[in-house]
């Protein structure tokens, strides 16, 4: 039996983990974030504040709710994109009936 657990930790390290891609979002249209995100179904987007100069804001965008947390929904926001364009995507939002402890924004 042990080596059985020794050979499953050994095929659980070996698989590669899933991560996220990260985009400045300032360099892409509109259209390429919008495919990135059909694409990969979940990407992080970084652009500069439009409130404070100097500050990078980032989020996670999501293709739909399946990409969120159970105690979390969908929040459609825009973001800016190349050329100062705005760009409609979706974030995932703790909703405040469920809002406790760490998931309180």
């Amino acid at each position: 039996m042990s080596r059985l657990l020794a050979i499953a930790f050994i095929l659980m390290a070996a698989a590669p983990a899933a991560a996220i891609s990260r985009y400045s979002a300032s360099q892409l249209s509109c259209s390429e974030i919008t495919a990135i995100i059909r694409r990969e179904g979940a990407a992080i987007f970084r652009y500069p504040s439009p409130r404070r100069t100097g500050f990078t804001l980032y989020d996670r965008y999501v293709r739909h709710s399946g990409y969120c947390a159970r105690h979390q929904s969908l929040q459609s926001v825009y973001i800016p994109s190349a050329g100062g364009e705005q760009c409609l995507v979706q974030h995932c939002v703790s909703t405040p009936d469920d809002c406790t402890g760490a998931f309180c924004d």
